[in-house]
């Protein structure tokens, strides 16, 4: 289960990578590459073998938590370019983001910088929970992420009624919905650091605790991720539909084009086989060049024309009324 968020991140990493040279697209590729890093170096395993290389006191610790704030600073950003379409207010929410970014990455340097954390240990609150220093490093972090998740909820909340499609609103509310449950998995967390100063790591209730942290991390990593591939999904589904319908009405376009432009193949640009024409990508070019060569043959010559039965109009005419709504789309 420790291994499912960072697994999904990843792939859902290397499916934005695309898009990282794309500056207004690459803040999720970003978000999630981030977020990749800091989920891979909390699996205990890595924490405790990558921490010795790196000169060991938890620098892992430290590496991880600020890669979480930049992940859920990049991940905000890309939801208000996605979702604000005024110029002014969104570069001042981003600008903001920005600000408060830094200060939270500053204050999580300084607090971890100014603590005694000699000895390799992943549980950070509570074994060096109580200095002055490793306080402002959890605490900072923690508001920081569930300041980020509950405005993006809100932004969420205030934006998915006016949205078009229904993949981009069922998108952001499974975003929405991770982000919320992220915070819930924070407070799990602190409430787990109370629980175990007063009963210890052992009692049911810390336990419990455990159990539904590692579900609601893995259930948070989840929606947020099928959020962000669901309008690529989506998209992805309904050119696929649409290839394979343009694909089907070519085999009963073919005959009527075969037949209408016999005599007449001066009017025709090119005579592909139409196996060939079948196969190749981009199936509604063909279909609209076929379309094209029917029409000028049917204006050119009435005995052309008549060659044209009332089926044979019906299924030009749907033809061309299927390539026209795809193009307004």
């Amino acid at each position: 289960m420790e291994f499912v968020p960072a697994a999904t991140l990843w792939v859902l990493t290397l499916v934005r990578l695309p898009t990282a040279k794309d500056a207004r697209r690459r803040c999720v590729f970003l978000a999630t590459f981030f977020a990749a890093v800091a989920c891979t170096l909390y699996v205990p395993a890595v924490y405790y073998s990558a921490d010795p290389f790196l000169g060991g006191k938890n620098r892992v610790g430290l590496i991880t938590l600020l890669s979480l704030l930049l992940g859920f600073w990049q991940f905000r950003s890309a939801i208000l370019l996605a979702v604000l379409s005024e110029d002014e207010g969104r570069r001042r929410q981003l600008v903001f983001g920005r600000f408060v970014t830094f200060a939270a990455c500053t204050a999580v340097a300084v607090g971890f910088s100014t603590s005694r954390v000699d000895a390799t240990d992943q549980n950070l609150p509570l074994t060096y929970g109580d200095q002055p220093g490793m306080a402002v490093f959890l605490w900072t972090g923690s508001a920081f992420i569930i300041w980020v998740c509950v405005d993006i909820a809100r932004v969420c909340r205030a934006n998915v009624p006016s949205m078009r499609t229904h993949a981009f609103r069922s998108a952001f509310l499974l975003i929405g919905f991770g982000c919320v449950m992220f915070t819930l998995v924070l407070i799990n967390r602190l409430i787990y650091g109370a629980v175990v100063a007063t009963e210890g790591s052992m009692g049911p209730t810390a336990t419990a605790l455990n159990v539904l942290y590692g579900v609601g991390e893995t259930m948070a990593v989840l929606l947020v991720s099928l959020g962000l591939l669901l309008p690529r999904l989506a998209a992805q589904f309904h050119h696929t539909a649409f290839e394979l319908r343009v694909r089907l009405l070519l085999l009963k376009v073919d005959p009527i084009w075969r037949r209408i432009t016999e005599g007449q193949r001066q009017l025709v640009l090119a005579k592909p086989h139409p196996t060939i024409a079948l196969l190749r990508r981009h199936p509604e070019n063909h279909l609209h060049r076929r379309l094209v060569e029917i029409r000028d043959c049917e204006m050119s010559s009435p005995i052309s024309a008549a060659r044209l039965n009332a089926e044979d109009r019906a299924v030009v005419e749907k033809a061309e009324d299927i390539l026209a709504k795809y193009g307004e789309t």
